[in-house]
């Protein structure tokens, strides 16, 4: 007798139209069912399929990427959404989703926003109806009456009640807070002394930690694990009954921090094997709190791929039936966003749908690349991370689109590139992610269709960049870089360089050390090869680099000027006279030469009404300046959003202002304190790209004969916030206005793109 295991003959549901050919193929399958009717039923195979469009309706059938079940290909830094089935389970449950790249080990996918990752959650009580429980909150302790939105003069507020009992309300982060930020608004009662607590890392009553805030004992940080309190600090602490406090806690490595009231009071303990846990509210028996706000911040990261937010549905909104792969009965899932695991889904024996919203990156922390080619495999797991039985392996491949760099924009740029080797590489200046600020100089060898790091193992120490220029001096690119403690010179060699090509040959030079008030800096070589720096500390100063490698001791500019001198542009001119334009915080526009011999001319006033904010410090643009006709160009953006432009010609005075744009120009993108503009000259012929306020697209503009000409679009559909460039040459001898913008990062990464426009055309 031949045995059978039920895995041996039992085969699935059978989809379409089938037919017995002969009476006997009839009885073998009557017999089969009835051997399989007293054994488990066969997995179902679930599928996928991948939506390009990120914003499309949840349940929508439209903007895919392909067809069900299809390896797609998908784009760096370009988010999609990916939809997975899968089959009847044998219970419900939460899940999670895991990646790998090129088949190497799988990893369950964080949740991390993009283009900005950031991990912050704010609760709002306004928009929500008096009365109403407020959503997302869980109770461990009390009654679901004691925590509701009540009116009050100050708004509506959230009021939390002890009860007879306690209370202890939790509100479940959308991910993980190993290391995190609390901050609330609160008031308690006018009457009594109660106290409240917010709490941390809440895993049970028995292990969690808590800051209680008392009128009478002041605060204190307190520990309990395993059911034991420590008290780990305390202090007295001006709450008062009936007033509004702001109080922040802070976890960081192995260090709580307690801020109250703006740094008024601030106290720290030490704090080691804190596991993560959940951020919520106690209440005593008979205690009462009221609340404006509560935000949640957990830590930042910028991995190759992450679970991103959608503003095409909430997280936790149903699915439908969208799929056509297990044929069972359907219970709806969900459509995750911004979310690590999925809401628990009483799925038991039926099957269901999952999207989830993704982006895989050009560039990671650490840094770490993606490249063209890459493949990438996902499937869904279970809270104990085992892969969900009948679930889809979903696929697919990395395009990096041609002009994409990815990574992070300098804060305030002035020409950081791209520059051109005599051999025609392109190089530019810029940061891997927002949460890595490794110093980058990026290269292009196929004028600008592809990117890549150069020298990665020997880049600047000193990251952060805050504010960078540069200046090329044949086969080496020379820099100047102001953080907030102080100002940083390096050298790059390209690649034409005879001996150390592509190498970073001087690193981490310290050419003056003062904090700074806002970090704006520029630079200026003259033929003798001495540098010139000029930065804003407290006030605005310059710095000069002597042959010998020495920087001089700052000199600050105007020591007696009753505004602040902030956001300098210098440029080199004839007979080594260094042409300096910057603002003052009066809302003026200055210009003036500093001199070979240190001395520095009187200013000129170039402009009034530029305005008086910190956001307006970079009013002035990165200068242009025409070495044949010893000019000058000036080109600034007034408070109306308005760009104009001034000349100055062999050291004389400048010409009367010049209207370069009616269009408001985009200005303090991502606190750049700039306006989003650039201007180069090709001979005696200045061209101006700015982004434009309204639509955040890319304009050009020329000089005409002492005219500029209508803008022109040159990119649409972006949020664009940076544009550089400089004049190059492509290989056919033409020259090309070449520029890296940033097409709406919004501080984050993975948007920076490349882009030519011809100078040599009409």
């Amino acid at each position: 007798m031949i045995a059978f295991g039920p895995a041996a003959h039992c085969a699935a549901p059978l989809k379409g139209n089938t037919r017995a050919t002969t009476r006997g193929s009839t009885l073998l399958l009557a017999a089969m069912a009835l051997l399989c009717s007293c054994a488990p039923a066969a997995v179902q195979e679930g599928t996928f399929r991948i939506r390009s469009q990120l914003g499309a309706p949840l349940n929508a059938d439209t903007g895919w990427a392909g067809a069900p079940g299809e390896a797609v290909t998908v784009e760096a830094d370009h988010p999609f959404r990916l939809r997975m089935e899968i089959a009847p389970q044998a219970d419900g449950g939460s899940y999670a989703l895991q990646a790998r790249r090129n088949d190497g080990a799988w990893e369950t996918l964080e949740a991390q926003d993009f283009p900005y990752p950031k991990r912050e959650l704010e609760l709002d009580f306004a928009a929500l109806p008096p009365g109403a429980p407020p959503p997302g909150w869980t109770l461990r302790a009390g009654s679901a009456d004691d925590l509701a939105i009540v009116d009050d003069p100050a708004g509506r507020l959230l009021r939390a009640s002890g009860g007879g009992d306690g209370l202890y309300a939790l509100y479940p982060a959308p991910w993980p807070l190993p290391e995190f930020s609390l901050a609330a608004r609160f008031r308690l009662p006018a009457e009594g002394s109660e106290s409240f607590a917010m709490l941390f890392g809440y895993v049970d009553a028995a292990n969690h930690g808590l800051v209680r805030f008392d009128p009478e004992r002041g605060v204190a940080i307190l520990r309990v694990a395993d059911g034991a309190e420590t008290l780990l600090a305390e202090q007295a602490a001006p709450i008062t009954r009936g007033e509004w406090h702001e109080a922040e806690i802070q976890l960081e490595g192995a260090r709580i921090v307690l801020s109250l009231d703006d740094d008024a009071l601030e106290l720290a303990a030490p704090l080691r094997g804190m596991k993560s846990g959940e951020p919520g509210l106690a209440v005593p028996p008979g205690g009462e709190v009221e609340l404006a706000g509560l935000t949640i911040e957990g830590v930042a990261r910028t991995p190759l791929v992450s679970i991103v937010a959608t503003a095409a549905y909430t997280n936790g909104a149903p699915t439908t039936d969208l799929l056509e792969g297990s044929a069972a009965p359907f219970t709806p899932a969900f459509g995750l966003s911004l979310a690590e695991r999925t809401p628990a889904w009483a799925g038991a024996n039926r099957h269901g749908e999952f999207e989830w919203p993704l982006v895989i990156r050009r560039f990671g922390d650490g840094p770490q690349l993606n490249e063209a080619g890459d493949r990438f495999a996902f499937r869904m797991v279970d809270a104990a991370d085992r892969v969900v039985p009948g679930g889809a392996v979903a696929n697919v491949t990395l395009a990096i689109p041609p002009g994409h760099l990815g990574g992070t924009y300098v804060e305030n740029p002035g020409r950081i590139g791209p520059w051109q080797a005599a051999n025609g590489d392109l190089y530019f200046i810029m940061e891997p992610t927002e949460t890595d600020n490794d110093f980058m100089m990026m290269k292009s060898s196929d004028g600008g269709r592809s990117w890549r790091e150069v020298d990665a193992a020997n880049r600047p120490q000193t990251n952060d960049l805050e504010s960078v220029d540069s200046r090329q001096l044949g086969d080496r690119i020379h820099i100047i870089h102001q953080v907030t403690e102080g100002v940083h010179y390096h050298v790059f060699r390209t690649s034409d360089h005879p001996t150390h090509p592509d190498s970073w040959e001087l690193r981490d030079e310290v050419a003056a050390q003062a904090e700074a008030i806002a970090q704006t800096a520029t630079m200026a070589i003259r033929s003798d090869g001495s540098i010139a720096a000029i930065f804003l500390a407290d006030r605005m100063h310059y710095a000069i680099r002597a042959l010998d490698g020495t920087w001089s001791t700052p000199v600050e500019i105007d020591p007696d000027a009753a505004s602040i001198n902030a956001g300098p542009q210098a440029v080199a001119g004839r007979d080594d006279v260094i042409h300096l334009a910057y603002f003052s915080d009066d809302g003026r526009i200055w210009y003036r030469r500093l001199m070979p011999d240190g001395t520095l001319t009187a200013a000129q006033l170039l402009a009034e009404g530029a305005g008086t904010s910190r956001a307006e410090y970079g009013a002035v643009l990165p200068l242009a300046y025409d070495l044949r006709s010893d000019t000058v160009i000036i080109v600034y953006r007034l408070a109306d959003g308005t760009l104009w432009e001034r000349r100055v010609s062999n050291s004389g005075e400048p010409t009367p202002a010049v209207l370069v744009s009616p269009q408001r120009v985009i200005t303090d993108a991502v606190d750049s304190q700039q306006p989003a503009a650039d201007v180069v000259v090709d001979g005696e012929a200045a061209h101006v790209l700015f982004v434009a306020e309204d639509s955040r697209g890319i304009f050009s503009t020329r000089e005409d004969g002492g005219r500029w000409r209508t803008p022109v679009l040159k990119v649409d559909g972006i949020e664009g916030s940076w544009v550089r460039g400089n004049v190059l040459e492509r290989p056919d001898g033409s020259r090309v206005y070449g520029y890296v913008y940033d097409a709406g990062s919004e501080g984050g990464s993975g948007l920076n793109r490349y882009a030519e426009l011809p100078l040599d055309a009409d």
